[in-house]
């Protein structure tokens, strides 16, 4: 099986800390709205940028792990892939959500 190669076991231990990067800082974002209300814009920004971040890096690297049949109607790593993309772009992109929290640190 292809999990059995010690690369890819790398590399999906690489996107699993990505994914549980993205839920600390969701988690620490949900914290500060309900307790903190000097630093919630700022965790906020924060967490979006790292779940962008992460989207981009898990979608990516889903496509290519897959190889090509990932871009295909039929497979669902495309579709994840392509909302993910939608969401970044609806909710501001991750650039956007670093230069706010940048503003609002040095603020």
């Amino acid at each position: 099986p292809l999990g059995s190669f010690q690369v890819l076991q790398h590399r999906m231990v690489d996107l699993h800390m990505a994914v549980e990067i993205a839920e600390s800082m969701a988690l620490s974002a949900v914290i500060a709205i309900a307790t903190n209300p000097d630093d919630r814009m700022a965790k906020v920004a924060a967490a979006k940028a790292a779940i962008g971040q992460a989207a981009r890096e898990i979608g990516q690297s889903a496509i290519q792990l897959h190889g090509g049949i990932a871009l295909t109607d039929e497979y669902a790593a495309g579709h994840y892939f392509k909302k993910l993309t939608m969401i970044e772009r609806q909710f501001g992109r991750v650039d956007y959500h670093l230069d706010r929290y940048a503003r609002l640190m040095t603020a």
